[in-house]
């Protein structure tokens, strides 16, 4: 059984919106294909060096593409 995260990333959203296939980005990022898509399918979160790299090519915030991950943490911590 696969564990998946909670959901809260727009990266797909902003990929589509620039018109890049998820290979186009990785590439332009300097990042691996399995890591947007793990990414985008809520299978795992990326560190924040590659947030801030997608975020770049992608012309954002890392806080836009990951809005509730901060939500997310603290919610953990009190659990």
């Amino acid at each position: 059984m696969t564990k998946k995260l909670a959901p809260g990333n727009n990266l797909r959203e902003f990929r589509v919106k620039k018109l890049l296939t998820q290979k186009e980005l990785a590439e332009k990022a300097g990042v691996c294909q399995v890591t947007i898509s793990f990414t985008e399918n809520s299978l795992s979160a990326p560190i924040y060096l590659t947030k801030q790299k997608l975020a770049r090519v992608l012309k954002c915030t890392p806080k836009e593409l990951f809005p509730d991950e901060g939500r997310r943490r603290r919610v953990h911590e009190t659990v």
